[in-house]
């Protein structure tokens, strides 16, 4: 998956797709942010991209536990807050 994947617009790109495919892009884009704070020389650069790869990681996270919950073949349902208004 390219970067461009976490646009606002590859964003609406990603809630399309099945659980399981969003979780693997999530931990991808983790990988990509580990790879880049591991050659970042800026300090406040490498705490960001260790950052947003905690973030990635955590949230494909939440997609295991989400999926863990739910009976197979069942979609798990969205929390209100999460969604999308348009």
């Amino acid at each position: 998956m390219g970067a461009g994947m976490a646009s606002s617009r590859g964003g609406r790109l990603l809630e399309a797709l099945p659980l399981g495919q969003r979780a693997q892009c999530y931990r991808e884009f983790a990988e990509q942010a580990l790879r880049r704070a591991s050659s970042a020389r800026d300090p406040d650069m490498r705490a960001g991209f260790l950052s947003m790869a905690a973030g990635w990681h955590a949230l494909a996270e939440e997609i295991k536990r989400t999926t863990a919950r739910t009976a197979p073949g069942e979609e798990p349902r969205q929390n209100p807050a999460q969604r999308d208004p348009h």
